[in-house]
């Protein structure tokens, strides 16, 4: 099968298991923040991002080195799933500890430390799940993978169904999610040894010191992608209470949601592009990422500006009338998807170029862009202030990387490949302005925008390769519905 058949398919199935899971996490989002109220949704997110700097902790890049090195070398995925997972448990307790004396010392309320404790010991088992899903990453079994992720999202919506029946607080449902993930982890262990290996841990401190050692930096850089991410939760927790997480959270939440596909596409990608660079293949390694941005700039600038119209709509139907706070945080935030589904790409591709120091440095430097403004901004202006802030991170971020892969002899062409996209975004925002002056339907407003939108990039912004590869993605997503 043809290199660029194999993303295709890998991405196919990756991108159908993963729109079921992020319906089921949206909808498990939904329920949560209906049945919890705007405090109490605030508490589960400011639970969530303080938890997830501890699971960079305890994942400390290691997921991202095994699908690498197991994809340069599959002989070793026994012995580096084997050595990995004592480390993660071990980086486990410590975080477990150190959340807990952080959330005491802060002085949070009993309800939301528990929920503290309970994410944190969820976020080991999760932590472990991810390594199985990197073998079959590594292996290029993407459809493991996405029936790992629909599984544990399936199992988190039922126990928020249970507890909500139930009539549980935050802290049950929190719970009923820690099961769920113990149900994911039990999943992920069965595939694996079923079809690859049965694991066989092992203490090797030698090997512990030269993974950690290589891993490091992708922590870091994790850990900066987090703080920039999620720091505004943190700081918006601290000096503006429950209710303006909760507000701030919907809306981002939902943006967040909408970069599935280049997350899914880069699962699929960054085995190829890992082997291109080991083959010294540089040109067929910058051809792959270009094409790559092209198509994701062509699939973001019309989803951003399809929810900006519609923002109104998704909150009040979805969230109800006490979320109506969001909507102008939505309409901004969501534009900083667009610079995410390019700089989704770019940080997979520094990782496979074996820049992950550089990118590390990047992701620094963009942090402290991030919690200067955010500190800035939030204490005035609260979530909108935050919203703001996210997408002149994502752009800052984006302008550096392609900086950086430009002088490291990786030019993308991004000039040219956003021409037609945004030629298109221009034509529909006028032809939006022009049919709403005579009163027509928002919805078939959207219907037209998106039809021009499509036949100015079919014509201007896709090459006859372009049109195959699409085709072939097609084909081959309609094969894997059959197939499920």
């Amino acid at each position: 099968m043809s290199q660029a058949r194999r993303v295709a398919r890998n991405t196919s199935f990756l991108t159908i298991g993963q729109v079921l899971a992020y319906g089921m996490n949206a909808l498990f989002l939904i329920l949560l923040a209906r049945y919890l109220g705007v405090d109490g949704f605030g508490v589960w997110n400011f639970a969530v991002a303080l938890t997830a700097f501890f699971s960079i902790f305890v994942n400390f890049g290691l997921g991202t080195l095994a699908t690498r090195e197991i994809a340069r070398d599959p002989a070793s995925a026994n012995k580096y799933l084997g050595h990995v997972i004592p480390i993660q448990v071990i980086f486990g307790v410590i975080a477990f500890s150190v959340s807990a004396l952080l959330v005491n010392v802060l002085g949070y309320s009993q309800q939301t430390i528990y929920v503290v404790y309970i994410l944190t010991v969820g976020i080991v088992v999760t932590t472990i799940s991810s390594q199985f899903s990197s073998v079959f990453q590594a292996f290029e079994r993407m459809g493991f993978t996405a029936l790992a992720t629909i599984i544990s999202n399936a199992a988190a919506l039922c126990g928020a169904v249970i507890g909500i029946l139930l009539h549980v607080n935050v802290v049950g449902i929190a719970l009923f999610y820690l099961i769920a993930n113990g149900v994911a982890l039990a999943f992920s262990y069965a595939l694996c040894a079923r079809d690859f290996f049965v694991p066989q841990l092992g203490i090797d401190v030698a090997f512990w010191r030269n993974v950690l050692k290589e891993a490091w930096p992708m922590a870091v850089l994790a850990l900066g992608v987090l703080l920039y991410f999620r720091i505004d939760v943190i700081i918006l927790s601290l000096l503006k209470g429950d209710a303006a997480v909760g507000l701030y959270s919907v809306a981002y939440n939902f943006s967040e949601a909408t970069t599935v596909v280049p997350t899914m596409f880069i699962s699929a990608l960054f085995p190829v592009l890992s082997r291109l660079h080991q083959e010294k293949s540089k040109q067929s390694f910058t051809d792959v990422c270009a094409k790559s941005i092209k198509y994701m700039l062509c699939i973001a600038l019309p989803m951003a500006f399809t929810v900006t119209l519609w923002a109104p709509a998704i909150i009040i139907t979805i969230f109800g009338s006490a979320y109506s706070g969001s909507v102008l945080a939505l309409q901004i935030i969501i534009w900083s998807a667009v610079a995410m589904y390019v700089s989704i790409i770019l940080g997979r591709t520094f990782i496979a170029a074996n820049l992950q120091a550089l990118n590390m440095k990047i992701v620094m430097t963009t942090v402290v862009f991030n919690v200067i403004l955010n500190v800035l901004v939030i204490p005035r202006y609260s979530y909108i202030g935050a919203s703001y802030t996210t997408v002149a991170t994502e752009v800052w971020d984006l302008s550096l990387c392609l900086y950086f892969l430009r002088r490291y002899g990786h030019d993308l062409g991004l000039r040219s490949a956003s021409g037609p996209p945004i030629l298109g975004l221009s034509v529909i925002a006028a032809s939006t302005v022009l049919l709403w002056s005579q009163n027509v339907p928002l919805l078939l407003t959207t219907v037209i925008d998106l039809a021009v939108y499509a036949a100015i990039i079919y014509k201007l912004g896709l090459t006859d390769d372009d049109k195959l590869l699409i085709a072939a993605v097609l084909k081959r997503s309609g094969e894997a519905e059959a197939e499920t």
